[in-house]
């Protein structure tokens, strides 16, 4: 029965691979697709690790829409300048191999000088599709290591299975960009992302956050911090790198460790493809992560190289101008 459940997680995955990456880092389809007024976009993306063991390979499918709405005058079908400012309203719906929901969230960016800064605010709404499992979220001795669970043989074994539970999840991200803009179209940027996340469980407050691949309190807070930047090469070709670094809360009460800070960083270096004016995107990338404390770390250095592939398109409606 095991092996049945691991084989079909890994199926899963794979099915949704297909056209797929992880899509909550930077999403480099839109300094080309992006348009003053409705965006509609699909999403197939994820990520699995050359050896298999500690990374829980991503997958990710959405339909994704955007409004912008300029603060100066330009009209809807526009393409984005080097230096947009607008409101920004989105709705999406999501689904994975462990979850589905959807999420909407509105932001800003108010400024039309170099750098830009956007502010956004996203509520996040899942269910765990049979998926939501007890993790060790504290080194307790005789009652288990995060090493040991904080891996895809773990979860692949598990989930799906009589101890794994259908449970909802709301999510609050609160994020701030800060991107640079070359003369000749290079982008470089930073982000902040500061999220609340509340899990209905019954596992005594632990569970998973599978978009962000880290255990979590019911109730917890995670930091994420992100570094990206993308060099076009020509009209469709752009070379890409980013890094991101995830960190959860921390709970102590009284002489006992309920739960640890748990953290680990990734990072990526690809190649960036557009066509049809901007509407077809596809990007590869590889690179590798590292949790930062060995002791929740028990795999091989092996383990920690990825690929990603993410491929995005947008429809387009009739008033859009594709000239520059």
């Amino acid at each position: 029965m095991e092996l049945f459940r691991r084989f079909f997680c890994v199926l899963a995955v794979c099915f949704w691979m297909a056209g797929s990456a992880f899509a909550q880092n930077f999403n480099y389809g839109t300094l080309c697709g992006f348009r003053y007024g409705p965006n509609l976009s699909w999403t197939f993306s994820g990520n699995t690790p050359f050896v298999w063991g500690q990374w829980l390979p991503q997958a990710y499918g959405s339909l994704h829409y955007t409004w912008l709405e300029p603060l100066d005058r330009l009209t809807y079908g526009d393409k984005l300048g080097r230096t947009p400012s607008y409101w920004r309203m989105d709705a999406a719906v999501e689904v994975t191999p462990f979850y589905g929901g959807y999420l909407a969230g509105i932001g800003i960016r108010p400024f039309q000088f170099n750098p830009q800064l956007e502010l956004n605010v996203t509520y996040e709404s899942y269910l765990y599709f049979k998926s939501n499992l007890e993790m060790v979220t504290a080194d307790v001795k005789g009652g288990g290591r995060i090493a040991e669970t904080w891996n895809a043989d773990y979860i692949t074994n598990n989930v799906f299975n009589d101890e794994a539970e259908f449970d909802y999840a709301q999510l609050v991200d609160m994020s701030a960009v800060l991107t640079y803009a070359f003369p000749r179209g290079s982008i470089l940027g930073v982000s902040m992302h500061y999220i609340l996340s509340d899990v209905s469980t019954d596992y005594n407050g632990k569970s998973y956050d599978y978009k962000r691949n880290i255990p979590v309190f019911s109730r917890d807070f995670l930091i994420e911090f992100e570094n990206f930047g993308r060099i076009p090469l020509n009209e469709n070709f752009a070379l890409l790198y980013e890094t991101t670094y995830y960190r959860t809360g921390y709970l102590r009460s009284e002489h006992t460790v309920q739960k640890e800070a748990l953290s680990y960083g990734k990072m990526l270096l690809g190649g960036h493809f557009s066509w049809n004016d901007g509407f077809q995107n596809i990007s590869l990338e590889v690179g590798a992560w590292k949790r930062f404390k060995e002791r929740f770390y028990d795999g091989k250095l092996s383990q920690r190289f990825l690929v990603q592939l993410t491929y995005e398109g947008y429809f387009s409606f009739p008033f859009h101008r594709n000239a520059e």
